[in-house]
């Protein structure tokens, strides 16, 4: 199987949010051409579902519900319907770096003792596993 090759996944904005999330702490750590292919993929999302990046003041308006990230419009402008959907097409290498962000970022969300952590652990193991299984690795 080649790089080439490419799965589509729904992904709703509530895990777009997450997934920028574990992409953005994915990001911190890596180098090279794997910083770039996830600084990609989060923009990538970013422009899937209309979110900007941005620092912002306010707590809870970030996709990482801190204060820096990437800023949803659609809730700035209270049109914000977390279970819509948009169709997200990876190649084999993308979803294997998007796996290993949500892996990664669902060990430490488990960890923490933070509002939210439980259904953001849990949001990261879901759309994980429906990348892994539009594979078969």
């Amino acid at each position: 199987m080649t790089d080439r090759e490419t799965a589509t996944i729904d992904v709703s904005r509530s895990e777009a949010r997450v997934l920028i999330a574990a992409l953005a702490d994915e990001e911190v750590t890596a180098s090279g051409q794997r910083e770039r292919r996830v600084r990609d993929l989060q923009e990538y999302l970013a422009r899937e579902f209309d979110f900007d990046e941005h620092r912002g003041t306010r707590e809870g308006e970030m996709a990482a519900e801190d204060d820096g990230g990437w800023l949803d419009n659609d809730a700035v402008f209270e049109d914000d319907d977390p279970d819509d959907t948009e169709e997200v097409e990876l190649s084999r290498s993308e979803a294997e770096a998007v796996t290993d962000a949500l892996d990664d970022f669902e060990s430490e969300t488990a960890k923490e003792d933070t509002k939210g952590r439980e259904e953001n652990a849990d949001t990261a193991e879901d759309v994980r596993e429906r990348f892994v299984g539009a594979f078969d690795y």
